[in-house]
């Protein structure tokens, strides 16, 4: 045991760049990350808003990590697209070929299926005809996919909410419009200005962290807390790119992210707050991400069998999970994920089978690259 263990640490440590073909680790790789970020979600579910999640680490909630390494995930992929078959047109389609579709399911099955189940029964000669369909185009569209829902969950402790982590569907159209945009003026074919460009990001959003801290008796509106928002999961998809950018030259060893996580837990236990111990974290847990879904390792059969249900267990881990704990409200928060991510499980590969399976061979077979 202890051979195959340092035979597979030895490998994972390996200088020889990933192949460029296929990222046989990355579903199996995502999809854990989203596990987690389910495990996060339900943790706090029946204990409500205000409550840290199990498995906090420096003062941060997991589902917080794993959404900011998915948009990591997302920024490296983004890139490599752009590499292989160099359209800005080609990324937008397939992005949101293989995202709208789910979307489009989801905002259904709420409407179809969830509403008259467990809505707030209407009157006499009342209809829900107007609510849904600007529901059903505000989820569609990433307009506004974290609309609430009033008539469904109305007395749950997340109020109304039943959508969860689809709210950054938005910030994810954001980003890849920005990228195909940059794309298309030639801001990212060198790795160098990507490697600005995600400091600079880094860097701004730091400062306006520290400088809200600072002073608290400073109102921010909208537009800043979404400037907030979108800088800290847009710092992450940079360092996604930069990551695909340098891919060949970033040393293969596991005391890079253990020296960041460690510079983290530092500044958490001995020094004052600042936004770096969860850049440090942040960046440590991502670059660990990174080696495992490049890794040369041979894939498991079992594994390497797995259908990629990452897109409809990040849809559906959150509302699966809202609708198990109204009906069985007395379920505590490991018992809570035990039932409801079977459930998430289920509707993701139903949506795989029946919709993006088709949807993404499609499109595969559409965005060839430009040379092998």
């Amino acid at each position: 045991m202890t051979d195959i263990i340092a035979d597979m640490r030895d490998k994972l440590q390996d200088d020889t760049p990933p192949p460029r073909g296929r990222l046989a680790w990355l579903g199996s790789v995502r999809m854990l990350v989203i596990t987690i970020i389910a495990l996060g979600y339900a943790s706090t579910m029946p204990r409500g808003p205000g409550n840290a999640e199990y498995f906090n680490m420096f003062g941060y909630d997991p589902s917080w990590y794993g959404i900011q390494i998915i948009f990591m995930i997302s920024g490296f992929l983004a890139l490599r697209s752009l590499h292989r078959h160099g359209s800005a047109g080609k990324l937008l389609l397939s992005r949101m070929g293989r995202n709208l579709p789910a979307l489009a399911v989801f905002a259904g099955i709420v409407i179809l299926v969830l509403f008259p189940l467990f809505g707030v029964p209407l009157g006499s000669g009342e209809t829900r005809l107007d609510q849904h369909m600007w529901y059903f185009i505000k989820v569609v569209s990433c307009f506004d996919p974290a609309v609430v829902t009033p008539g469904l969950l109305d007395n749950a402790l997340y109020m109304c909410i039943v959508q969860g982590g689809i709210w950054t569907f938005r910030w994810g159209l954001i980003a890849f419009c920005a990228t195909a945009l940059l794309w298309a003026l030639g801001g990212l074919r060198n790795p160098r200005m990507l490697a600005l460009l995600a400091l600079g990001m880094t860097m701004l959003y730091a400062a306006i962290v520290v400088f809200s801290v600072h002073n608290p008796d400073v109102v921010f509106g909208h537009f800043m807390g979404a400037l907030v928002t979108g800088l800290r999961l847009g710092w992450m998809y940079m360092v996604g790119m930069c990551l695909y950018a340098y891919r060949e030259t970033l040393p293969r060893s596991l005391a890079i992210p253990s020296g960041l996580l460690a510079l983290a837990a530092v500044q958490y236990l001995f020094l004052p707050w600042t936004p770096f111990i969860e850049i440090s974290a942040e960046i440590g847990l991502g670059y660990l991400v990174f080696l495992a879904m490049t890794s040369r390792l041979q894939v498991p059969k079992r594994i390497g069998k797995l259908p990629d249900l990452s897109l409809g267990l990040y849809i559906y881990n959150w509302p699966a999970a809202q609708i198990v704990l109204l009906m069985l409200p007395t379920l505590t928060p490991y018992k809570l994920f035990a039932v409801s991510f079977p459930v998430t499980v289920f509707l993701s590969y139903v949506t795989w089978r029946l919709v993006t399976r088709k949807i993404n061979f499609s499109l595969g077979r559409f965005l060839q690259p430009q040379s092998a």
